[in-house]
């Protein structure tokens, strides 16, 4: 069974508050999502912390059911018990990349185990600058005709705020460096096979300015953004959306169906007319 998507990029931009998407500072996306749908007021995880949420992004359970919240692996065990977006992706015949920032030689290939582990195709690790990164997911999207996931990581925001704190003047002129790397995702989303996916681990900067992993309406509230040509245009979200929606949508949209364990919900209402495929 094909699903309406050849394409789906997920674009993970670490630590990215809502209210950074300005005009001003991110005009790029901010028109962009204005073509498109999205939830400004989405939540994540809790805790809301990068290991916990990119755990639950992957497998589609919440922290309380993986158990993987810290940067440490006496968890692993229970991942064996779940069902991991990119397997059951697998199994659907669509490939998953993932690109991220270099890595140094044994966490890349930590991570790059970890991945396989889950299913993952392939990981492409380049230059932590956005707009190699974000090059490096166009190019894989450009040269690789088979459907695919194509997950791009996007640090730099985070780094700023643990430095300098959230909504800070560095952290709001790494927010304007992702802005301009964004802007070459702008020629896919007029595309009927493809379909980005936008999003945040958390926001940051709630109760500790360079901080996010306090229970935190600011910590805790990311903007999700979908963009292509079959997402309704111009829609602000109407009811609740919740990270964990995203990987029965990625699902559902290569014509899957979310194992039974999910926790989320299929975000039917961010496209102009609902995905049919025969």
């Amino acid at each position: 069974m094909s699903g309406p998507f050849r394409k789906i990029v997920l674009v993970v931009v670490d630590g990215l508050r809502p209210d950074a998407i300005t005009a001003e500072e991110m005009p790029a996306l901010k028109a962009m999502i204005a073509n498109g749908w999205h939830a400004p007021s989405a939540r994540t995880v809790r805790p809301s912390v990068t290991v916990a949420a990119l755990t639950s992004l992957g497998c589609g359970v919440a922290p309380a059911t993986h158990g993987l919240t810290e940067g440490r692996f006496r968890e692993l065990p229970r991942l064996s018990m779940l069902n991991p977006l990119p397997a059951e992706l697998r199994r659907l015949g669509v490939e998953t990349s993932v690109v991220t920032p270099e890595l140094p030689g044994a966490a890349r290939w930590l991570a790059g185990a970890l991945l396989r582990l889950a299913g993952v195709t392939r990981l492409i690790a380049t230059s932590s600058a956005p707009a190699k990164l974000v090059e490096a997911g166009m190019e894989r999207v450009a040269g690789n005709r088979k459907r695919e996931l194509v997950v791009i990581y996007l640090n730099d925001a985070d780094i700023a705020g643990h430095a300098w704190g959230w909504m800070s003047g560095a952290y709001l002129q790494a927010v304007r460096t992702i802005d301009r790397a964004l802007a070459r995702i702008l020629p896919i989303t007029t595309d009927q096979e493809a379909l980005v996916v936008l999003t945040a681990d958390h926001g940051g900067g709630g109760v500790i300015g360079n901080d996010h992993d306090h229970p935190h309406p600011v910590n805790e509230t990311i903007p999700i953004a979908m963009l292509g040509g079959r997402v309704a245009p111009g829609v602000v979200a109407s009811e609740n959306v919740r990270l964990l929606d995203i990987p029965p949508t990625v699902l559902h949209g290569f014509g899957g169906t979310a194992p039974a364990g999910y926790e989320g919900r299929v975000i039917h209402e961010a496209f102009a007319t609902e995905l049919v495929w025969a």
